[in-house]
């Protein structure tokens, strides 16, 4: 799931091949039956109806957790990008040449965060949490430094810089929080399963109903393929803004 997930169209393709091939080995299956009466005909569609009430139920549960979780991730970018502008502001009032070096790597950082939000996969993400890591590091030294013993200039210089510092590790985890993927390979089998109970219904008629099972194939795979999708903003055709990023970036030239 995670390798398909790299590419929209390889899951979004996987998803309706694999929906529309447990309907054709359901319809084969239901064609076989033989002595058809109406009780076994009631419970098949009972069966039936109850995989597919469940299958929507997941999908809209994962859909609005992802959805849920998409617009955390918006709002940490939003609310990093505004204390790195902070502390590059208050930065101003450092001497030099603390001033200068620290919104030197002030700028570095956000430049660093913009490069970090369009990766994807530990080798481009684990040298670039590293680097953050050592350009923190630095952000504090500068700043101590620059407020030397003055303790009033201290408790109104450095918690900006403290908050770049924690937002970083919760936009992190933010990062990391997903639809855990054992949940969503049961919802992807479910949905496989409600579809080959659909085609096991229409072999039973001997009757495909192409169009009609055609589309709620590709209904399903869509709604799928979007939560999966919008779980993984960094990714996809659903991407998190880097608006703040770059509206940050020019505001530091």
């Amino acid at each position: 799931m995670e390798t398909l997930s790299s590419s929209p169209f390889a899951i979004a393709a996987f998803l309706l091949v694999l929906l529309l091939g447990s309907h054709e080995i359901g319809y084969r299956l239901g064609y076989r039956v033989t002595g058809l009466d109406d009780d076994y005909k009631r419970r098949v569609d009972m069966i039936r109806t109850a995989i597919l009430a469940l299958v929507t139920f997941l999908i809209g549960f994962s859909f609005s957790a992802a959805g849920g979780r998409f617009i955390d991730r918006q709002d940490m970018i939003v609310k990093e990008a505004n204390a790195i502008g902070t502390a590059y502001l208050r930065a101003q009032l450092l001497p030099e040449p603390q001033r200068t070096q620290l919104q030197s790597e002030l700028r570095q950082y956000a430049r660093d965060r913009l490069q970090l939000l369009h990766s994807y996969g530990t080798e481009a993400v684990t040298p670039l949490l590293a680097k953050a890591g050592e350009t923190q590091k630095r952000i504090w030294q500068l700043g101590v430094a620059g407020v030397g013993n003055d303790r009033e200039f201290a408790n109104f210089m450095l918690p900006p810089l403290n908050d770049v510092i924690d937002i970083h590790s919760e936009h992190l985890s933010a990062a990391r929080r997903h639809v855990p993927q054992a949940i969503l390979v049961v919802i992807v089998i479910t949905a496989a399963i409600g579809m080959g109970m659909i085609g096991y219904d229409n072999g039973l008629v001997r009757k495909r109903y192409l169009l009609l099972s055609g589309a709620f194939a590709v209904v399903s795979a869509a709604s799928l393929w979007m939560t999966i999708d919008l779980d993984r903003p960094r990714h996809g055709l659903v991407r998190a803004s880097d608006v703040p990023y770059t509206e940050l970036l020019q505001s530091m030239q």
